[in-house]
C-alpha cells in the first residue's frame, strides 16, 4: 500500500479524546443554540436517551458511531460536515465554532440575501476594514 501525505488531514496529530471532545463542543453548541437538551437531541434524533447521556459525556468513553452523528445532524437538520471541526481556527478553539451561537441567526439572514444585496454588503465591510 502507497503511503499517504497525512498532514494536510485536519485531524492530523490530535489524539481520539480531543477529536471526540471537539465533536461534543460542537453539539453541544448547536445544542444550544436550538434551546435543546440532551433527551430532546436523543428524541429528534430517534436514539436512546440513556446511550445520548452517554456518548455526549466529556468524562466518559461512550462513542459516537457514524450512523449516531447522522441521525444527529438529520435531526438538527445540518449537514454532517457542519458538526465537524474543519478549519484551524475551531481546532484551535477546541472544536468550538469562531462565534457565538447567537450569531448563527445574523449568518442565516445573511446568507439568504440576494447576491447584488451581499455585495453591497461585502463592500461596506470592506470601506470599514480599510478605514482600520
Amino acid at each position: 500500500m502507497p503511503e499517504l501525505d497525512s498532514e494536510g488531514y485536519e485531524f492530523f496529530g490530535l489524539k481520539d479524546a480531543e477529536i471526540r471532545g471537539m465533536l461534543i463542543e460542537r453539539i453541544e453548541f448547536l445544542m444550544a443554540n436550538l434551546s435543546w437538551s440532551k433527551k430532546t437531541l436523543a428524541d429528534k434524533a430517534g436514539l436512546p436517551s440513556s446511550s445520548m447521556y452517554s456518548k455526549l459525556d466529556r468524562e466518559g468513553s461512550g462513542q459516537l458511531t457514524l450512523i449516531d452523528i447522522c441521525a444527529i445532524a438529520k435531526a438538527m437538520d445540518i449537514s454532517v460536515v457542519q458538526l465537524l471541526p474543519l478549519t484551524a481556527a475551531e481546532r484551535i478553539l477546541g472544536g468550538k465554532p469562531p462565534a457565538k451561537a447567537s450569531m448563527l441567526k445574523m449568518w442565516d439572514v445573511l446568507l439568504s440575501r440576494s447576491a447584488e444585496e451581499l455585495e453591497v454588503i461585502y463592500n461596506i465591510d470592506k470601506i470599514l476594514h480599510d478605514k482600520k
